[in-house]
């Protein structure tokens, strides 16, 4: 397909004022959230859909990427911001200021209410948790406490009292048979 530079460019313009419609919807997105992720990505998935259009338009137009094809397609987004853009993000700064006004108000209160009754839910649990965690520790002490380190452990201690010789106790007293 032959295109001129002219119409290669007019193309790419076109389209690149068209999106910028994309480029208002993602910057309505991060009106709304306004956290620096958000922007990010909006940024970046505007960004990524733009290289997109530029590759297709651009196949569409003669199987390469033309220069004058990200021009034109830059041009036009540029020319949208600067023109209907302009217009929209007045009117986009009005709405979000309204938004923050009543909406995010009601959001901001239900939040703080569910946060407080979490909180409550909280500090009902922790208390039953620490009663689990007593019980779980008193049973850890009494698996462990009847047991002694193996150093510490005396063989015959009972049966040998009364055995032995010279008043030492433990000491069993036994008789060695060797052989026949």
């Amino acid at each position: 397909m032959n295109v001129s530079i002219a119409d290669c460019f007019a193309i790419a313009f076109t389209a690149g004022f068209i999106f910028g419609i994309v480029y208002e919807v993602l910057r309505i997105i991060r009106l709304i959230f306004q956290v620096k992720p958000a922007v990010f990505i909006c940024d970046i998935l505007f960004f990524i859909a733009s290289a997109f259009a530029v590759i297709a338009i651009s196949e569409n137009l003669g199987n390469y990427v033309r220069i004058y094809t990200v021009l034109g397609f830059g041009a036009g987004v540029f020319a949208y911001i600067a023109t209907v853009g302009r217009i929209l993000n007045i009117i986009e700064n009005a709405m979000a200021e309204v938004w923050r006004r009543t909406l995010g108000r009601l959001f901001n209160k239900m939040r703080s209410m569910l946060t407080n009754f979490i909180r409550k839910i909280a500090h009902k649990a922790k208390a039953q948790f620490v009663k689990i965690s007593e019980i779980a520790r008193n049973n850890k002490k009494k698996l462990f406490n009847g047991l002694n380190l193996r150093r510490n452990i005396v063989y015959n201690n009972k049966g040998s009292e009364n055995i032995g010789e010279g008043g030492k106790k433990n000491v069993i007293k036994a008789v060695v048979k060797r052989g026949p």
